[in-house]
């Protein structure tokens, strides 16, 4: 299983999703946009996130959440 570690601020939720600013490539897909399932997290504060089960389409980044450790 392909596990990947991103650097990202939390911005907040939709549909039950944890959306992080990002941008970076990934597959060779531009990212704007990463959603994980899974979590609890502070506005604005930027986390190291490590995401399994990850898929993008039309720029946004899928992941589930492995395990998250606040920054700043």
């Amino acid at each position: 299983m392909k596990r990947i570690y991103i650097v990202s601020r939390y911005i907040g939720v939709s549909n039950d999703l944890n959306r992080f600013h990002f941008i970076g490539y990934f597959d060779g897909v531009r990212i704007t946009k990463v959603l994980v399932r899974g979590g609890g997290f502070n506005l604005n504060c930027d986390y190291v996130l490590a995401l399994e089960n990850i898929r993008s389409h039309e720029g946004v980044l899928y992941g589930n959440l492995v395990k998250s450790k606040k920054i700043f």
